[in-house]
């Protein structure tokens, strides 16, 4: 079956769209997983919630593909810590927007919260990866790998079904097309990234 199919009464998609909501975008949205889980720094919630305006529900697998790149990058950066963590360190911390404050604010979760802090710190905008690269000190790889999932799991769907849910909104209710939903989503993304980046350099 096509998932690409458009609904009754819509256009087809786009090529480019199409290539996004198929195969190639759920690789994407692996890799995607991995990266922002070791050395990129965008997350991976720009693109689910993109893919979830060009064509929702129908995009759960992205969803998934992202979970597993994010299982993959915390593991590889786990067991990179536990063997070296000082150079495993600083090499997270030449990431930008990473910050020294924001370790301790790992630390001081682990310390409080044990693993529900993968959880809070996703949704505090603390990146995951500074989780990864201390959890040896406070935990088993196994444990840490299952508290990844649902942690990961959580802000992922949040994003996707928000901006799924609404870009659905505004088709029915205003009849926008696709072109006016991708220039609300890009003025989102721009403002949280502006204020998120803004919040880092000030603090």
């Amino acid at each position: 079956m096509n998932d690409s199919r458009p609904t009754l009464g819509s256009p087809a998609l786009p090529r480019w769209q199409r290539i996004l909501v198929n195969l190639p975008g759920i690789g994407l949205a692996a890799l995607w997983g991995l990266g922002e889980a070791t050395f990129f720094f965008i997350i991976p919630d720009v693109f689910l919630s993109l893919v979830a305006v060009l064509q929702w529900p129908r995009t759960g697998r992205h969803v998934l593909s992202a979970i597993a790149g994010a299982l993959l990058g915390g593991a590889l950066l786990f067991h990179w810590a536990a063997a070296d963590h000082q150079k495993a360190l600083a090499a997270i911390a030449r990431v930008p927007f990473i910050r020294e404050r924001m370790l301790t604010e790992v630390d001081e979760g682990f310390q409080t919260q044990g693993l529900y802090a993968l959880l809070w710190g996703s949704l505090q905008g603390i990146p995951y990866k500074l989780y990864a690269v201390q959890a040896p000190q406070y935990t088993r790889a196994s444990n840490f790998l299952q508290a990844t999932a649902p942690a990961r799991a959580v802000r992922f769907l949040l994003v996707w079904g928000a901006f799924g849910w609404i870009a659905g909104q505004l088709r029915r209710r205003f009849a926008l097309r696709t072109g006016h939903l991708l220039l609300i989503y890009s003025v989102v993304w721009i403002a949280v990234y502006a204020f998120y980046w803004g919040r880092i350099l000030s603090g």
